[in-house]
């Protein structure tokens, strides 16, 4: 079996998973639509309909903060494989339970999962795939992830609500199966100082090929040198108390040592940065509140009346997550990034000024209310759909050096339940407090600075190893390969 395949099959436990956490992110639209109208069996005021789409940032920081520890511990498959246990049972409350707590519980294990799996779904890719699959392997997470938001509205149409949470619970079951099947991590093994372990679960998912015996000499390498340093100064540490207080100083010390390199803080602020584009650019926000949203661009009373309207940009969502793909494997990250988050700023300040000026009354032919807003729309999630969403995989699993990945990622992830809370929970406050039109415009402001930010800061990571990217964060000049063959046979033109 080829190792794309290998690949392939590695990933597809993780993309289940993330499918599944869609699922999650769109069923409070089929289940507060459907208690509406049935009337039953529990009335939901707007205070429990807020905490219930929003609480699954609380559970999530918490996630967080668990993952880094299992991932470091038990391993990334093991860690993986444990994240899918919260997802199920959440469904399992959701088919049992017929009250506010019952779906808050369910919502909370739903967080659980949410936050166990953000901070190691795309180290899992990172460290499993090859560079030149990399891309395009965290690029299905976006895609899975529309797909479990489009399938979840699309089952919540025409099953119950109880029965679409059967239907969704097998995305997390199938994922398990998966997970169970796949080895551990080859990086961790070797983190852990098993090498032997290491190059057969490395040959095993990457082949034995020249750059592969490469990458896994120089990792092994690396990490027997860290480990001879640490052994060397651990030797002739009495344990006593006196001892035990120093080690703790001294690994506070570490911590804030890492805190300092560059090739961590410079990792750790962009990841922060992706994660809050992503979120304030409309992940969830769309998915949760996209019928009170097209109502007030789209000037409608009824949500029946943007029906679908909805269902267009459910489509192209994940259209555009597969369409992602092949702009991530032929585009650079850097391209891609800052095109689309331009048209991401410039479709939402668009829409913004437009429902503005029709308001003000500047418009009067019909076919320009009609036609114009929509295609604005359309335009705010292709811009953003193929560019932010899939890269917010891409760089936050391609930026932190081995070393510091677990810690990294945490520290960054944990930025995204807070983001998912705040804009969860402002938005519907924004919306009837300065419209939809303005809180457009404050996310294009938010969005703006951010997008600043990884431009100073983010280097080139297109088919470059985890390696030759941490040692740019380090300062250390990367030479493209393809530039110095053309520089090679340049040379040999004029000496010929």
């Amino acid at each position: 079996m080829k190792p794309f395949i290998k690949q392939a099959f590695v990933v597809s436990g993780a993309a289940l998973n993330i499918a599944g956490h869609g699922c999650a992110h769109g069923f409070p639209a089929v289940l507060f639509a459907q208690l509406k109208v049935d009337g039953g069996p529990v009335v939901l005021t707007d205070h429990d309909t807020s905490w219930i789409a929003s609480v699954v940032g609380v559970m999530g920081i918490v996630g967080n903060f668990i993952s880094p520890v299992l991932m470091t511990r038990f391993g990334r498959q093991k860690a993986h494989l444990i994240s899918t246990v919260p997802a199920l049972l959440g469904w399992i409350v959701f088919v049992l339970g017929n009250s506010v707590p019952a779906f808050l519980t369910a919502r909370l294990l739903h967080g659980l999962a949410l936050g166990l799996r953000t901070p190691l779904a795309a180290i899992l890719v990172a460290e499993y795939t090859d560079p030149k699959y990399r891309g395009a392997f965290l690029g299905t997470f976006a895609i899975s992830l529309g797909l479990g938001i489009f399938l979840s509205h699309l089952w919540g149409a025409y099953l119950t609500w109880k029965m679409t949470a059967i239907v969704c619970s097998m995305f997390p079951l199938i994922s398990m199966a998966i997970i169970s099947l796949s080895p551990e991590s080859a990086s961790w093994l070797v983190s852990k100082g098993r090498f032997e372990e290491a190059k057969k679960a490395f040959k095993w998912v990457r082949g034995d090929g020249h750059e592969q015996q490469e990458e896994l000499e120089a990792m092994i390498n690396t990490q027997k040198e860290e480990m001879a340093a640490e052994d060397k100064s651990k030797s002739a540490v009495k344990i006593t108390v006196k001892n035990i207080f120093k080690s703790t100083l001294d690994g506070i010390k570490q911590i804030l040592r890492i805190f300092k390199k560059k090739e961590f803080y410079k990792p750790a602020i962009i990841a922060i940065s992706m994660l809050i584009v992503f979120e304030f650019g409309g992940a969830h926000m769309v998915a949760a509140y996209g019928n009170i949203i097209l109502q007030a661009v789209l000037d409608k009373a009824d949500a029946k009346d943007v029906a679908w309207q909805f269902t267009v940009i459910d489509l192209l969502r994940t259209v555009c997550a597969f369409l992602a793909i092949f702009l991530l494997k032929y585009f650079k990250r850097r391209t891609i990034l800052f095109t689309s988050g331009t048209m991401t700023v410039l479709s939402l300040s668009s829409i913004s000024v437009f429902v503005y000026m029709r308001k003000a009354e500047l418009f009067e032919q019909a076919w320009i209310l009609d036609v114009v807003p929509m295609s604005l729309m359309i335009l705010y999630t292709l811009s953003f759909c193929l560019g932010l969403v899939p890269l917010n995989w891409v760089i936050c699993g391609e930026v932190f050096p081995l070393a510091y990945r677990s810690l990294g990622s945490t520290l960054s992830t944990s930025f995204l339940t807070p983001s998912f809370v705040v804009s969860m929970k402002t938005a519907p406050h924004l919306y009837s407090s300065v419209g939809v039109e303005g809180a457009f415009l404050v996310y294009s402001a938010t969005l703006t600075v951010f997008l600043m930010i990884m431009y100073v800061l983010l280097p080139e990571t297109k088919d470059r190893t985890l390696h030759a990217i941490e040692n740019s964060f380090k300062g250390k000049k990367y030479v493209d390969p393809e530039v110095q063959m053309t520089l090679m046979n340049k040379e040999e033109v004029v000496v010929k």
